[in-house]
């Protein structure tokens, strides 16, 4: 071995055994048993509302953002935090602002993808995206280059995360922005994940020959990472089934909105026996809002070597999906925290094999589904760490121990609880699962986001009309009671025609309204007319 290279290495080595040496203590909040494992979960950052990515790739690093629009930057080894950039023309509300970035340490460069808006404040006003790359002085972000600039953008579906290859290549996501009809077009840059050069040029080898567009048929992807030979991987949120797990491929088609999950569906296999579609490698109905996405690739935690580790919000847990050697397939799945520390938005992996999450507690959402929020921490958002405690290490006396979760938790029957009589029961089941956590227990919506249900015409009137609305969803605005609303529904189509009808002829005998019921065969036979 060159001995400049050995010496160099011992000078490494004792510096970070240094470094760890003076590392803060951060305030343990429990033990993850697994297998021969101990895993100790710490507090490394609080005082958060909505942190949405994070990135531990820089040794004794940790950056993380905000998506009020403030990029951090913390100093592992000392604990000193700081405010490095605030985006000034940024607007942040419910599920858009500040989202994706990815830092670029070999050229102190920090990419990030944000809203801003044309017109703010007023009845016009447009939501755009852009994504830009800043210089890192050793302070603050200088010197940004717009590398894609006004990007459509909606109040929802806006995605994002970014992740750099090896090679010096930008893989972005970006959600169908609403505009679900357009997103297999390939001239639309919604529900897709592109590949640019550093510097925003597009590579020669695209499979479009001048365009960004890698992969096409995504819905809202908020994971994306590099695995083992750089494959690389993605997580899709559903909308009423089928969150996803993507192996991503050039110029691969996985199918949304014509495929959710799948191709198991009537229509679904009708599409894909013309088109090439490229199946999930996992999908979850129930959804569990699968959100950052990492990949495991040592065995300092020798159970989860060759991991994809999965962020849940929904779901409120942290999946760890086993890999084939190859990393085409996922052997298995086990489920850690679930209803521990609440909605988990964001993953990574530092060097040196510990894992770091960011919950998502404080974000909107009308929060009607008891199930979903009542556990949730009282709180502020926070940021944790979880790394193997070594044989010499002792447990903190009276801290928790987490084990594997047997199983994903359930709804029950007792999660439901409006009074009606039996000919409405499985209609009101239907309505909790699938309704209950946008339109709310008296069917007001949400005001400015969500229409209501209750006392409309959409509810009370057509019954054509609202059958092919539950069948068909909605994407883009739609006027109820005079009020303009612009939030997406998604189609209930998988649904069975008794089970449709159950949930219309409920839905059209509360909240206020008394309609006639909607029998099965009148959905039979929209859904017939819808197909033709």
């Amino acid at each position: 071995m060159n001995k400049a290279f050995l010496y160099l290495s011992l000078i490494l080595l004792t510096f970070c055994q240094s470094k760890k040496e003076e590392s803060p203590k951060y305030p343990v909040l429990g033990y993850i048993q697994n297998g021969n494992s101990i895993l100790e979960i710490s507090e490394i950052v609080t005082d958060l509302e909505v942190p949405w990515d994070i990135d531990a790739a820089v040794p004794w690093k940790l950056w993380f953002t905000q998506v009020s629009g403030t990029v951090h930057l913390l100093d592992l080894a000392t604990g000193e935090q700081k405010n490095v950039f605030t985006i000034t023309d940024l607007i942040a509300k419910k599920s858009y602002g500040l989202l994706g970035m990815a830092v670029y340490p070999a050229k102190d460069w920090v990419f990030l993808h944000y809203t801003f808006a044309l017109n703010k404040g007023e009845i016009d006003e447009q939501i755009l995206s852009r994504l830009v790359r800043y210089s890192f002085d050793g302070n603050t972000l200088i010197d940004p280059l717009i590398l894609m600039d006004s990007i459509p953008g909606a109040t929802y579906h806006n995605g994002s995360r970014i992740v750099i290859s090896p090679d010096e290549k930008l893989f972005f996501s970006l959600g169908d922005i609403g505009i679900i009809d357009s997103v297999l077009d390939d001239g639309f840059v919604g529900g897709k994940i592109h590949r640019l050069n550093l510097d925003g040029s597009i590579p020669t080898d695209n499979p479009i020959p001048g365009s960004s567009v890698w992969a096409k048929g995504f819905r809202n992807s908020q994971g994306l990472v590099i695995g083992k030979n750089n494959m690389l991987y993605g997580s899709d949120h559903g909308a009423i089934t089928d969150d996803e797990i993507n192996l991503i491929q050039k110029g691969g088609n996985y199918g949304w909105p014509e495929v959710h999950g799948y191709i198991d569906q009537v229509k679904e296999k009708s599409y894909a026996g013309n088109h090439t579609v490229i199946e999930p490698l996992i999908a979850w109905t129930p959804t569990i809002a699968s959100a950052g996405l990492a990949y495991y690739p040592t065995d300092h935690i020798p159970e989860w070597e060759n991991s994809l580790l999965l962020a849940t919000m929904k779901g409120m847990s942290i999946r760890v999906l086993h890999l084939n050697e190859s990393g085409d397939q996922i052997l298995s799945e086990d489920i850690f925290l679930q209803k521990t520390f609440g909605r988990i938005r964001d993953i990574s992996v530092g060097p040196d094999g510990s894992i770091y999450y960011c919950t998502s507690n404080k974000d909107w959402h009308p929060r009607f589904q008891p199930w979903l929020y009542d556990d949730l921490p009282s709180g502020p958002d926070r940021i944790m760490r979880i790394r193997i405690l070594e044989q010499n290490e002792k447990l903190v006396p009276g801290k928790p121990i987490y084990k594997k979760d047997p199983a994903a938790y359930e709804i029950k029957d007792e999660d439901w609880n409006f009074k009606v009589g039996e000919e409405l029961e499985e209609g009101a089941k239907l309505y909790t699962s699938h309704c209950l956590l946008c339109h709310g227990p008296e069917g007001k919506g949400s005001e400015d986001l969500i229409p209501p249900i209750s006392k409309t015409d959409w509810v009370t009137g057509d019954k054509g009309r609202l059958i092919r609305l539950i069948l068909t969803g909605i994407s883009g605005p739609i006027l109820v009671n005079g009020k303009t609303y612009n939030q997406e529904m998604p189609a209930f189509d998988h649904l069975s025609d008794k089970e449709i009808a159950d949930l219309l002829t409920f839905i059209r005998n509360q909240f206020g309204n008394s309609a006639n019921p909607i029998i099965p065969g009148e959905v039979y036979e929209e859904r017939k007319s819808i197909l033709r």
